[in-house]
């Protein structure tokens, strides 16, 4: 958690000077991310990466992020670097596109705002406290609180 958010302070500092970063939106959206990264499954991004001149690759320039379930960890992602990967996708890879300069974060879209959280925090959400303050705000508000169906993952890329 230390490591994402001195990167994302470096983001934040960046921000005045020139924008060295990019918010990549997933293309699908998702209204239980625990559940989705617990199975194997594939998070399309479309970015066409500034280096990339020209394309004529079918469909749009991206990346995919492939979940891998593991007894070890919680969730693993991987990014797709191989054609094989990409065969009946919408999406297609250049190799300028490198895994050391993603973030992934999940953007919750609710009533009462967005929120972005580092993909490590996703288990609070689930959590009793994330629970409980989200009933708190439904009977202070009496307006429904929860999750968005336009919630999704985003990447903060390094450029």
């Amino acid at each position: 958690i230390v490591g994402w958010l001195l990167n994302l302070s470096q983001l934040v500092l960046s921000q005045g000077k020139k924008n060295n970063h990019a918010v990549i939106n997933c293309i699908d959206t998702c209204m239980q991310p625990l559940i989705f990264l617990s199975k194997e499954a594939k998070l399309k991004f479309h970015f066409k990466h500034p280096s990339v001149t020209s394309c004529n690759l079918p469909g749009k320039c991206g990346f995919i992020l492939k979940t891998v379930p593991s007894e070890a960890a919680l969730w693993t992602l991987r990014l797709c670097t191989e054609k094989e990967d990409y065969n009946n996708e919408s999406v297609h890879f250049h190799d300028e596109v490198q895994a050391d300069n993603m973030h992934l974060c999940f953007c919750l879209i609710i009533s009462c705002g967005t929120y972005v959280y580092p993909i490590s925090w996703l288990g609070w959400l689930h959590s009793k406290d994330a629970v409980d303050k989200r009933h708190k705000c439904k009977s202070e508000h009496s307006k429904y609180y929860g999750w968005s169906d336009k919630s999704r993952f985003e990447v903060l890329y390094k450029i």
